[in-house]
């Protein structure tokens, strides 16, 4: 008798526990999820000297990557792979400003950036500023650089990755240099209509 309500109880305590697992999983499907924190106020200039801000950004849909002009491959195979992607989207391009935030402030001034993007055909912007501003910026949008080297031949080592903002600017998605052109063609499509 004893053996039959001991399993009786065991039965009704896992049905119980079962019961309240499940309730908390339905109600985890219907919360919100927080959206990626990165991203916040900064103040840079841009290629043509003026000042340029978050709230700039916010106005379109933002495809932003660091990088230097002294970059001997990431940087320039980025805008590139951009530019042509850019000209595969047709009209949908116009919703999405390609930004290069510089990562070596001592030698991209706002006329070495503009020499640098007119290269690329793109209506590019580019950002620099001081070692605080980019240390700033940096950190709100998580991207790592590092000086390497000493004299006038050092190089920056520097995230390699394209950030994809949504208009307003909330961050969305990214872009990886492994992925086919497809996979970014789509996510560039989605971020036009964002």
């Amino acid at each position: 008798m004893f053996g039959r309500f001991w399993i009786h109880g065991v039965a009704a305590v896992l049905a119980l526990c079962a019961g309240v697992a499940i309730a908390l999983y339905l109600e985890t499907g219907r919360m919100e999820v927080p959206a990626f924190d990165i991203g916040g106020p900064f103040t840079m200039t841009d290629q043509n000297g003026r000042n340029i801000t978050k709230q700039d950004l916010d106005q379109t849909a933002v495809a932003l990557f660091a990088g230097f002009t002294h970059c001997p491959d990431v940087c320039p195979t980025t805008l590139l792979r951009l530019s042509n992607l850019l000209e595969q989207l047709g009209g949908d391009a116009e919703n999405i400003r390609v930004v290069l935030v510089s990562v070596d402030p001592e030698r991209d001034t706002p006329q070495v950036l503009k020499s640098y993007l007119a290269a690329f055909g793109g209506d590019f912007t580019a950002m620099t500023g001081t070692p605080e501003q980019l240390k700033t910026f940096a950190k709100a949008y998580r991207l790592f650089y590092e000086k390497s080297g000493n004299g006038s031949d050092y190089t920056m080592n520097h995230s390699a990755g394209v950030y994809l903002f949504g208009k307003g600017g909330a961050f969305q998605s990214t872009l990886d240099q492994h992925e086919t052109d497809d996979v970014a063609l789509r996510k560039l499509k989605m971020l036009a209509g964002a």
